[in-house]
């Protein structure tokens, strides 16, 4: 149970964020409708009794008086109001702070976590369905090239089986069958050459989809801590209540679409909790003084995620009073960190404050003061091969009026410490790679193939759509030397298209809306590179981040395909844009659903009974799947009514039992209960409804509805869910 408790919870802590996420969405938009109202009841309800199911009171109480409030409005058609705006956020970031929690410990200097060892709890990450499409495409053409691979074996065994007769039995005309034979082979070579590329391709497409899978936005790790951070800020101000201001901030984040990978960002979430944490204590100054140094009434904390080459950069910047150079000189003597009666640069001292124990706060709350906050920062961004720097200001360029106000603390880290796929190709005499994420074709083009309409060269790219339309005129894509971007533009001649064996090879890249097709004298092979950043003096750095070592100790610069198609795009050669993403490889559905082959009469088999959960909240449908798997039942999942209509309507197997709740977007249980029962296919099929709603009026419209039973989640016992499905079969 302990297993399945700790799986329920790292459940649990995805749902919470997607609830808190669009009810924050709505509030966003503006005072909600009716349907804003009524769409955050619903993941209010939703929140409740998953935070029931993983026995987390405190989150349920918080829920539960905000879902009282909500019914009121909800019930008399009433619109919300400004406080019940105001109580709807301070519910979410109370629930938000509970879920936080208090920081971990510090972990010993010596030791320091590394992310995604064995310690590393089991966590859940949520795939967009295009991603699993594109998986699935991919692996559709895998397999089909595997039966191509099958045929052309059995071919060339059959060439050998013949080749061997004709050993032992000469033909009538050997130099016609040696030509026959000649001819065979050669075919066969091309389709090995085109199966190879096939296989090269959808390996590589796979490896990246696979990789994205791990990916994920920077919002959906440190979205939620705007929340945590205002009611950190408000229980500080009860604390103090002798200083200024009554604990409200502004909390900015910025980058939050920048993707990077969930293990290496959600290493740095705890210690970006710090930084805010020492931001609202350090940044914090009176109201009176804002006033006088012209600055908002209300302090304005800004946690901001920038991606820069191959490096991932996490700022808290606030806009308080700053770093007490002074006071941190101080400190820095009395600790012996310098000697006394000096007075370093401003950069030296600020690097002090990340050593253990540092600290200038005369006294320690359990917000800051004991100096360790600053110390794990900098032991996390170091466990990532990362570093950490303090500035005073806060380096916004949108807002030049506030640079001398406050404190950034910035953790540079690399963005994955993942391998990547890297097609490495030759061009002008030097080996470059280029990520494999941002490659959408290979080509290899005719010189003929080739059009060059005002001055510019074009290929034309037929597209490689399956439907049965007649095929459309092939599109012109712009075509490019590659190596006019490696080179010194102002000290190299005009570079011409490396035309080879009458062709060109292109990898056509697309990236931030631009594609453009680069040629290369040769692609040489697609390999997994290890990718650290390239620093060097005279080094292009931004068109060239990285750098790679496919042998030994000859390294390969990886680049840019954002710089390269921006540089290509600047220097103002013409070329279609792309309106959306691509998606290769074909959505495949799965086996239709058909009669199951019927059981020999002699050796009948008994099938396991099904049960059906409908249930929005996956905290409640985890929990259930598992009890009853673990009880011999099958399941199957549906997330509203018109999922479960859907699922019952083409399942290949029949269902037994549904478990339905009753509080459901789309269509409610109400509504599902009514449409079972309005079925002749279905109407056979019990309904146990299971909810929140204990109300005596809810309980006698689902009992007079059809349902053979109405269970309620309050105090749910595993026994009685399982003696009342014995029970309805």
């Amino acid at each position: 149970m302990e297993s399945l408790q700790q799986e329920l919870l790292a459940v649990f802590q995805a749902e919470y964020r997607d609830h808190l996420r669009v009810v924050r969405d709505i509030l966003a938009a503006g005072p909600p409708d009716a349907h804003g109202v009524g769409e955050i009841f619903r993941r209010v309800h939703s929140l409740k009794g998953a935070a029931r199911v993983v026995e987390r009171a405190d989150i349920e109480s918080i829920a539960h008086a905000l879902e009282n409030r909500l019914f009121r409005l909800t019930d008399g058609h009433q619109p919300a109001q400004p406080d019940d705006i105001a109580a709807i956020g301070r519910a979410m970031d109370r629930i938000d702070a509970a879920m936080q929690g208090a920081p971990p410990a510090p972990p010993p200097v010596s030791s320091p976590a590394v992310p995604g060892g064995e310690d590393a709890a089991e966590s859940y990450v949520q795939v967009p369905l295009s991603r699993l499409d594109a998986l699935s495409g991919v692996l559709h053409d895998v397999l089909a090239a595997a039966g191509r691979q099958d045929r052309l074996w059995a071919e060339l065994d059959d060439l050998a089986a013949l080749a061997r007769r004709h050993a032992d039995a000469p033909p009538a005309d050997p130099a016609a069958e040696l030509a026959r034979l000649t001819r065979a082979l050669s075919a066969l070579s091309r389709e090995r050459g085109r199966l190879a590329g096939q296989l090269d391709r959808a390996m590589l497409r796979m490896d990246e989809d696979i990789r994205a899978v791990t990916l994920v936005p920077a919002g959906t790790v440190f979205g939620s801590l705007a929340g945590m951070v205002r009611q950190i800020a408000r229980e500080h101000a009860r604390e103090h209540p002798s200083e200024d201001g009554d604990g409200e901030v502004t909390v900015r984040l910025l980058g939050m679409d920048v993707r990077a990978d969930r293990r290496v960002m959600q290493a740095l979430r705890d210690p970006v909790i710090h930084l805010l944490r020492n931001a609202i204590v350090h940044g914090r100054e009176s109201a009176s003084r804002r006033r006088q140094a012209g600055k908002p009434p209300v302090p304005v904390l800004t946690l901001s995620v920038r991606m820069v080459g191959v490096r991932l950069l996490v700022s808290v910047s606030d806009d308080g009073r700053g770093p007490d150079l002074d006071a941190i000189a101080a400190r820095a003597a009395q600790k012996g960190l310098i000697p006394p009666d000096t007075q370093p640069d401003p950069d030296t001292l600020l690097a002090l404050v990340f050593d253990p124990g540092f600290s200038t706060r005369p006294q320690a709350d359990h917000l800051a003061g004991r100096g360790m906050g600053l110390s794990v920062v900098a032991e996390a961004a170091r466990a990532l091969h990362g570093a950490v720097r303090m500035e005073a200001g806060q380096p916004d360029t949108t807002q030049p009026d506030t640079q001398s106000w406050g404190t950034t603390v910035t953790m540079s880290v690399p963005v994955s410490r993942r391998q990547r796929t890297t097609l490495l190709v030759e061009a002008g005499g030097m080996t470059v790679g280029l990520p494999g994420r941002a490659i959408e074709r290979l080509l290899r083009v005719r010189q003929a193939d080739l059009r060059v309409i005002d001055g510019r060269t074009y290929i034309p790219l037929a597209d490689r759509s399956d439907s049965a339309a007649p095929p459309a005129e092939p599109a012109l894509v712009p075509v490019v030397p590659l190596a006019a971007f490696l080179g010194r533009p102002d000290a190299a001649p005009p570079v011409s298209l490396p035309i080879h064996d009458g062709a060109l090879s292109v990898a056509l890249v697309a990236a931030e809306g631009l594609r453009c097709g680069f040629a290369v004298d040769r692609m040489r092979e697609v390999r997994i590179l290890q990718i650290s950043d390239a620093q060097a003096a005279g080094l292009d750095s931004e068109l060239a981040p990285g750098v790679g070592w496919p042998r030994g100790d000859r390294p390969v610069f990886v680049l840019s395909p954002d710089t390269l198609l921006g540089r290509w795009n600047k220097g103002g050669a013409p070329g279609p844009r792309i309106d959306g993403p691509r998606l290769d490889g074909l959505h495949i559905d799965g086996p239709p659903a058909g009669h199951r082959p019927a059981e020999p009469a002699a050796a009948p088999r008994r099938r396991a009974p099904t049960v059906l959960i409908v249930d929005d909240s996956i905290t409640t449908r985890t929990l259930q799947k598992t009890i009853l798997q673990t009880h011999g039942y099958d399941v199957l999942l549906a997330t509203d009514g018109v999922e479960a209509l859907s699922t019952l309507r083409r399942s290949a197997h029949g269902i037994d039992v549904i478990v339905t709740d009753v509080e459901m977007p789309r269509m409610d249980g109400f509504a599902l209960l009514d449409a079972v029962r309005a079925d002749p296919r279905l109407s056979s099929i019990p309904v146990v409804l299971m909810t929140s709603r204990n109300e005596e009026t809810d309980i006698r419209r689902g009992l007079e509805g059809g349902a053979r039973a109405y269970l309620t989640k309050q105090g749910f016992e595993q026994g009685e869910l399982l003696d009342t499905i014995r029970g309805v079969l």
